[in-house]
């Protein structure tokens, strides 16, 4: 199963793809803000592109640090401890292939992408228009995740 991108989020990047070396970039901009702000989204099958099937690029040497903020952010939504190792193993188990290249298992992949369509909402709501410049956008995304991660639940401008 492929890294998949919703095709409406590759059109609202269209202004600033093109200073992007990898369409995953996009990708990693949606994932980011789903991750950060624990949403999911559920588009039709229709409604995504494949990408990848493996971490390309500079994201190769990353694949394993994307692969645990997965499982903190799936680890914190389920309201496991760390020191509850037997349900911790199983759900880290569910999402994790060491076998895969990129380390998630079918669920892992699902699960993954599913924080990317919903990181593409977060982000078309945090801006009130699509990206035309990536010199503005940056700042602003950069302000946002970590407003999101600090579970500022206000919006900032």
């Amino acid at each position: 199963m492929p890294f998949r991108l919703r095709k409406d989020a590759k059109e609202w990047f269209r202004g600033i793809s093109d200073k992007f070396s990898l369409d995953f970039d996009t990708y990693y901009f949606c994932l980011m803000a789903g991750l950060a702000t624990g949403r999911k989204s559920f588009p039709q099958a229709s409604e995504a592109t494949d990408l990848a099937q493996d971490f390309p690029g500079e994201y190769r040497s990353r694949g394993r640090i994307i692969v645990a903020l997965l499982l903190a952010r799936e680890i914190k939504a389920l309201g496991i401890k760390f020191e509850e190792r037997t349900p911790l193993h199983r759900e880290i188990s569910k999402l994790i292939d060491p076998l895969s290249s990129t380390h998630l298992s079918s669920s892992g992949l699902d699960a993954i992408n599913q924080y990317s369509f919903g990181g593409f909402d977060v982000l078309s709501e945090w801006f009130e228009d699509r990206p035309r410049h990536l010199e503005t956008f940056l700042p602003n995304f950069s302000r946002r995740l970590r407003n999101a991660i600090r579970g500022d639940t206000v919006s900032p401008t």
